[in-house]
This record gives structure tokens, sequence and C-alpha cells, in this order.
């Protein structure tokens, strides 16, 4: 098993451990267990597509670390001060996202793993 500071990353197959290869690929975690969580509960109303409501696009690399009218979304390796982290915890009823229902303690740990590991964001700019 994997842990980093008391968060459980889980690779492509499962729980990642020690008989499993060495190398981590951050890329990888994003693609199969960020991103889906991204486009099933952000893009709606973060992307391109949609109305990006307060300026911030999840749907591209850039859109991640830029940020929206609040500045960078991510701040990578730092939990603390990532906006989209206190905001899927629901620190503040004001800011919290999704706003009408929180996302599962898996959802976040991922999410907050993904943070840890200095988010790692594969896609093309």
């Amino acid at each position: 098993m994997f842990l980093i500071q008391g968060v459980v990353a889980i690779g492509g197959t499962g729980l990642l451990s020690a008989s499993e290869p060495t190398a981590f690929d951050g890329g990888r975690f994003f693609e199969q267990q960020v991103l889906p969580i991204l486009e099933q509960h952000c893009f709606k109303c973060h992307s391109r597509e949609h109305d990006a409501e307060g300026g911030l696009v999840l749907d591209t690399r850039a859109g991640c670390s830029t940020g929206g009218e609040s500045g960078p979304a991510v701040k990578a390796g730092d939990l603390r001060n990532s906006p989209v982290i206190q905001a899927v915890r629901h620190v503040d009823p004001e800011t919290a996202m999704p706003p009408k229902k929180k996302l599962t303690p898996m959802e976040i740990a991922l999410l907050e793993t993904w943070v840890l590991l200095g988010a790692p964001d594969p896609r093309p700019e």
C-alpha cells in the first residue's frame, strides 16, 4: 500500500503495493483517477464548453494552474492553499464545490493525493 501523509494513492490496477513496478506514473494516476472526478463533478460549470463560472476552467492543464477570478485552483503539493481542495472539503459553505452534494471521501482523498503528488497533468496545452 502506498501512503502519502495518510492518504491512500490508487493505481490503475487498484491499490499500489510494494510488489508493483517502482516507477509511479503521475500522468496515468491523473487520467485514471482524477480526470473522471473532474469530468463527472466539475466540467458542467468549469469548462471551456460551459459557463466557466468564476472564470475557472478545469478541462485544461493551464486552467487548473492559472485558475479563475480567485487565482490558481491548485497549488501543487499544498493542500491547505489549494482552493480546489478547500472547496471539495466544503470548508466554507460559500465556496463549497460541488455546491449541492459533497464528493465521496474517496474522491476527495484522490484529489488530495493528486495535489500532494505535485498535481501531475499530462493533458496537452
